[in-house]
């Protein structure tokens, strides 16, 4: 989790390493060439001592050295401006990204509730954190970058070296303020004399003038160190490799390049993204010191690959880098109104130059003109030391330690003894006179916090007893005396303190603080306090954020190994600031990894703060770092129902990923805010699906682009609308239509009805099926279901018919506040078809990404296609979608697909338009959830659900012996007059129509209904005409062989009439009219009589026995009549005129009531009383004809009548019709 590659010490070490400029001439600077290296970096990989050393300190006290480091800096290089040092640093990070992408399953870390997927260090920042030190500039308060002695080398004789001595000399007296500074006046000075063994192509054919030139390499070298000393004087041997076996060798890839690691990784020919490299010192320097240095040939003498790690490719000197990211900036939560950054000492600025080329952050010497680096033959640039064999290696490290451990440690020794001699007779002296005043008159200031207000301008002199002692400190920190360094620190930042010189001060306080450390690596105790005050001086006080953010990156090493990373984290978030964005967001980031990397990780704080590091990331154009930081706090923020924040993020990865061509992330993240639990605005809401379209749709274009030729896979998945897929219905069969001619198909079962499956129609078809199977139930009989939904027994799969329709409806929801527009919307289905060979049949399935028809599926199953459908915010709209199948076979249905737009621009009545609305194609699946079980003890412990298969269709009829299928008959029922409106009691005749729109006869058609006495059905032939109500019987052809009779039995309600079929049997395409009468309901209102009509095949089957069609007629029925009739016996019976007769008294009421608002009869004539009966007639005892009888609302009348018995068949019935008057019924209707 962000470990750093380097322990906390060791990162210190090499931060604060003795520095030695070197100074070459021409001649040495050719000989390095010809390894394509200059003599800085010859050396580099040699700067590390691998054996002890030892040292005294002042006291005489002996202090051993391990893995000294020694940094090698060329003379003539100098600081990069402040303009390019940011830029360096900006690329160095953008150059530097996780080996990890995001989503993989490395590093995957629980925490609680969460598992998080960590990095496991972060190169960029140890990438940065080196650059800056590096560009770092020196001040004055401090001598730990100064150099401490010179290099240098020549292949002529002491005049040359005399020479670069007056030029280094020069430079000190002449210009002390300019890079490289020196340390103290008397610098260490040391001589080195290239040898180049191979001089000449020719050099090793000819013995007698390698001899010579050897020769008289060690005369000059005898001639140098009895100028200079022998101490201070090295012959150094290279290119032991001549040019000829280089450039045959340079093709092997086995050969080492310790150099690559050193050099500067920003001017590699290729960007090695993602890689995570292991940064350190090479094989050789594992090894022992040599003993000797054995000779060999150039072609035996190779070290072996597995010894060196490298990491970057070649690179020339002076090469460019590569560009960094270009800031994008836009609308951003956490961007501030106003920049007020002010970049004065600050190097990573996020303005950047324009300038391509970058210094090397190595400071190593560029070659003039005319020096370039030599290439091999076919032009190409060799690799690095390819003159130079393993000898040559043991005699650079020879060469490192003598310069080490006899000229650079014994100078240190004599300067801290002069250093400690002076400062013991100077500031015995000076502490004696002013001293004693100090502390009477105002001295020894408090080491605390400083105002920002207070005079921090204080110049020493040069030598200045306080910056003496501050360079013994320095001196003795740079050679691992820790303890002797802290203890001088600690002195000397009390006269700092007292004299009010705050940035000496605050210099002393923080390498008090690292020695104190550095003396004590394992003990738990760090003067936390000691860096906190240095940090705060420097920004509050001296206004230097430079020098803070060395003190933080080196303090918070050495929190970290302490693991107090709560209080690493305060330090790296107290150095962000508005002034460097880039500095701010790799501080926040490592103020993230402190929290996770707690003893009781802060999973939230961690999440805060890289969401923060990825804003300040974005500022500054580092798009892949910020998209990194936003996904990883995504990681803590996601299904936390932190809405607001979630959304932030995923737009911000959206758009981020979406800048970095990564669309198909981009897409992802965008999809994620479309969600039914947004709650952001209808603006925000708007936002955010715009982008989601036109990104996606970018991202179809891209893979249509790389897929041209191929099939077209599967339709990705939409997030809107929601569909709520356990409310899908399945209706089977057609939806009446009304007609214009006053006919009315039988209406079937249908959505809206909300009693399709009301118990008394699987009671209706009981009856029906025990009257076709004489009175009993067949064991295996199922109900017939024709609306299957989430309420029905959905355990088997629904039967349907080929050529008959399927009509699915759908929920379709819209989360969200914006109008949602699809086109093309239409059922996605797989359908199995029924063969009869042994092939195994193949699945098909009308999915199309690229348009809604396929035509070789819709030939198999025709499926509907709604052109247009718009959902406004927050609505909830039924969609209904039907099925013809042309095949028998499973069909399946998964899914719907649909054009997903939205208008551009809404408001003003704008309506979409294909020039102002985008839309991408997609689709969903539709997954329903049986009903939860609850019976065993398992399945009430545990969440568990039975099978849904009404989206598991299966199409019939099959006829496998013949091999061929047959359709089913359909019968279509038609209401001819049917009435809306009947008087209670009143008797209406209608005439129904029975067609067969199938391909095969029926037979066996019965009808039942919940309210047998609303309708019976006459025989075959016309309807009466008026003013006639019923069918007169001499009217009826064959009426003695008339089958419309009814099964009567003691429950009235469930009585079955069977329909007589010319010879017994419908044929395809044929229709049959009959008559019947219904007759209103004696209470008025509105009443549901519902009807069931059943019918067999002909050719019927084991698995379909008979088709049902069902039919709910809604009569609204009006009070108007009330007749009440009582018989009685006649005084004048006795006569035998009048045997056998009887009085009628009719008492006759109207009882509709006048209503505003309802409909009524105001008002009825009578015209006519009739009898019905085959014993007796009526007439009037009236001598008048009256030739209006009217009864208006809520009256009552008296109507006498004389009943009379006559012989008849008993067979027969008589209608005997008596008038009254002349007009049958008045009705006046109020609405």
């Amino acid at each position: 989790m962000a470990l750093c590659k380097q322990a906390a010490q060791d990162f210190i070490q090499n931060t604060f390493s003795p520095n030695v400029a070197v100074l070459c001439s021409p001649d040495a600077e050719i000989l390095c060439q010809k390894n394509n290296l200059t003599f800085v970096d010859l050396v580099q990989p040699f700067c590390r001592l691998t054996t002890e050393a030892h040292i005294r300190d002042p006291h005489n006290a002996t202090h051993t050295i391990r893995n000294l480091k020694i940094s090698m800096r060329d003379m003539s290089s100098h600081l990069p401006q402040q303009a390019m040092a940011r830029k360096m640093m900006n690329d160095v990070v953008a150059n530097s990204q996780p080996q990890l992408l995001e989503g993989g399953r490395g590093n995957v870390v629980t925490i609680g509730d969460y598992d998080l997927q960590l990095t496991s260090s972060t190169p960029w920042f140890e990438a940065y954190r080196e650059t800056f030190l590096r560009v770092l500039p020196p001040s004055d308060q401090e001598f730990l970058n100064d150099c401490l002695g010179l290099s240098s080398g020549h292949t002529d004789p002491i005049n040359a070296f005399n020479t670069l001595n007056g030029q280094q000399h020069q430079q000190q007296t002449q210009y002390p303020n300019k890079v490289p500074r020196w340390f103290c006046p008397a610098v260490l000075k040391y001589f080195v004399l290239l040898h180049d063994v191979c001089e000449g192509e020719d050099a090793k054919y000819d013995i007698t003038h390698y001899q010579s030139l050897a020769l008289r390499a060690d005369a000059i070298y005898q001639s140098m160190k009895s100028t200079y000393g022998a101490s201070v004087c090295h012959l150094l041997h290279i290119n032991s490799r001549s040019l000829h076996t280089a450039e045959t060798l340079k093709i092997d890839s086995n050969l080492p390049d310790p150099w690559s690691q050193f050099l500067n990784k920003n001017n590699s020919e290729t960007n090695n993204e993602g890689a995570d490299y292991e940064i350190g010192t090479s094989g050789i320097d594992d090894a022992g010191f040599p003993s000797k240095v054995s000779e060999g040939t150039g072609e035996t003498n190779v070290m072996n690959s597995s010894q060196i790690i490298d990491i970057s490719p070649d690179s020339g000197e002076g090469s460019a880098s590569t560009g960094s990211l270009a800031s994008e900036t836009f609308d951003h939560p956490l961007a501030m109104t106003e920049h007020t950054a002010n970049n004065t000492n600050h190097l990573d600025s996020p303005t950047l130059p324009t300038e391509t080329t970058v210094p090397d952050i190595n400071h190593t010497h560029q070659p003039s003109k005319g020096k370039q680096p030599l290439t091999s033959k076919n032009g190409g640039v060799g690799g690095h030391g390819m003159c130079l064999t393993t000898s040559d290696h043991d005699r650079l490290k020879i060469f490192m330690h003598e310069f080490c451990i006899r000229a650079l440690l014994p100078w240190a020794e004599k300067q801290m003894r002069q250093f400690n001699d002076q400062l013991t007779s100077r500031k015995g002296i000076h502490r004696s006179i002013f001293s004693g005043a100090k502390r009477w008159f105002g001295g020894n200031k408090p080491s605390g916090q400083v105002a920002a207000s207070q005079n921090t301008t204080v110049v020493y002199s040069s030598d200045a007893p306080e910056l003496q002692m501050r360079r013994l400190a320095d001196l003795a920190f740079l050679f691992h005396m820790y303890d002797f360094a802290h203890h001088t620190y600690h002195a000397v930042k009390r006269d700092f303190n007292n004299d009010n010189a705050w940035l000496h001060f605050a210099g002393a306080l923080e390498m008090a603080s690292i020695s104190l450390f550095m003396a004590n690596p394992r003990e738990q105790k760090y003067p936390y306090h000691y860096m906190e005050t240095a940090i705060t001086t420097y920004l509050q006080t001296c206004k230097n954020p430079l020098y803070a953010t060395r003190a933080t990156l080196v303090s918070t090493e050495a929190l970290k190994s302490r693991l107090m990373h709560h209080e690493a984290a305060q330090q790296f978030i107290k150095l962000t600031s508005e002034d460097s964005d880039l500095r701010s967001a790799l501080l926040l980031e490592q103020a993230a990894h402190c929290y996770i990397n707690m003893e009781v990780p802060k999973v939230r704080k961690y999440a805060f703060h890289m969401i923060l590091a990825g804003h300040r990331f974005s500022k500054t154009g580092q798009r892949k770092h910020a998209l990194r930081a936003y996904s990883q706090a995504l990681q803590v923020y996601k299904g936390k129902k932190w809405s607001l924040a979630e959304d932030h993020i995923n737009f911000t990865i959206g758009r981020q990923s979406f800048n970095l061509k990564q669309l198909e992330n981009a897409t992802a993240a965008f999809k994620h805010l479309l969600t039914e639990n947004s709650k952001q605005s209808h603006s925000h809401q708007s936002s955010f699906l715009r982008e989601y379209l036109f990104v996606y749709k970018q991202l179809l274009s891209q893979e249509a682009s790389t897929t041209v030729g191929l099939h077209s896979g599967p339709l990705p998945e939409l997030p809107i609308p929601v569909i709520d897929s356990n409310s899908t219905k399945v209706i089977l069969g057609n939806r009446s239509q009304h007609s214009p001619d006053q006919k009315a198909l039988g209406s079937g079962a249908w959505f809206d009805h909300g009693e399709s499956n009301h118990p008394r129609w699987s009671q209706l078809e009981e009856a029906l099926v025990m009257s076709a199977n004489d009175g009993s139930l067949p064991i295996n009989h199922r109900p017939t279901l024709q609306c299957h939904t989430s309420k029905t027994d959905n355990r088997h799969s629904p039967i349907g018919y080929v050529g008959e329709p399927v009509t699915i409806e759908i929920h379709l929801v819209n989360p969200l506040k914006v109008m949602l527009i699809l086109t093309e919307v239409t059922i996605l289905w797989r359908f199995l078809p029924t063969i009869h060979s042994q092939d195994k049949a193949q699945p098909i399935s009308n999915e199309a990404a690229l348009s809604a028809k396929n035509s070789l599926a819709d030939e198999i199953i025709h499926t509907q296609v709604i052109e247009e459908i718009i959902l406004q915010g927050n609505d909830r709209s039924p969609v209904q979608i039907s099925l013809v199948p042309q095949q028998t076979g499973e069909l399946r249905v998964v899914g719907i697909c649909y054009n997903l737009g939205s208008v551009l621009t809404e408001g003003n009545g704008l309506k979409p338009t294909p020039s102002n609305t985008v839309f991408v194609r997609g689709k969903q699946k539709l997954e329903v959830q049986g009903p939860r079980l609850n019976s065993t003890k398992e399945e009430k412990s545990s969440k568990m659900y039975g099978p849904d298969r009404r989206l598991d269709l299966v199409i019939k009829p099959e006829m496998p012996q013949l091999q061929v299928s047959v359709e089913m008959p359909q019968l279509q029922v038609t209401f001819c007059n049917f009435p809306g409106t009947l008087l209670c009691g009143e008797v209406h005749a209608v005439m129904l129509q029975f067609t067969n729109i199938g391909s095969s006869p029926l037979h066996k058609l019965k009808l039942a209904s919940t309210n047998p006495e609303f309708i019976t059905l006459g025989g075959h032939g016309e309807p009466p005409k008026f003013p006639s109500v019923y069918q007169n019987s001499l009217d009826v052809p064959n009426y003695d062989s008339c089958s419309c009779r009814t099964s009567k039995d003691k429950n009235s309600t469930k009585s079955v009439v069977d329909i007589d079929l010319p010879n017994g049997i419908l044929q395809p395409k044929c229709t049959i009219s009959i008559p019947a009468w219904v007759r209103g309901n004696d209470i008025g209102g509105i009443h549901d009589v519902h009807f069931m009509f059943y019918y067999e095949p002909v050719q019927g089957s084991q698995k379909v026995g008979h088709r049902l069609q069902r039919h709910t007629a809604v009569v609204n029925t009006l009070e108007s009549l009330s007749v009440r009739v009582i018989a009685r016996r006649g005084d004048n019976t006795r006569s035998p005129s009048h045997s056998g007769s009887c009085v009628l008294s009719c008492e006759l009421e109207n009882i509709s009531q006048i209503q505003s608002q309802k409909a009524h009869v105001k008002e009825i004539q009578i015209n006519q009383v009739s009898c019905a009966s085959n014993l007796w007639s009526v007439m009037s005892l009236s001598t008048q004809h009256k030739t209006e009888i009217q009864i208006g609302s809520r009256e009552t009348m008296q109507l006498c009548l004389k009943a009379v018995q006559k012989n008849s068949d008993l067979g027969k019935l008589i209608y005997c019709n008596e008038e009254v008057g002349i007009f049958a019924q008045t009705l006046g209707v109020t609405v």
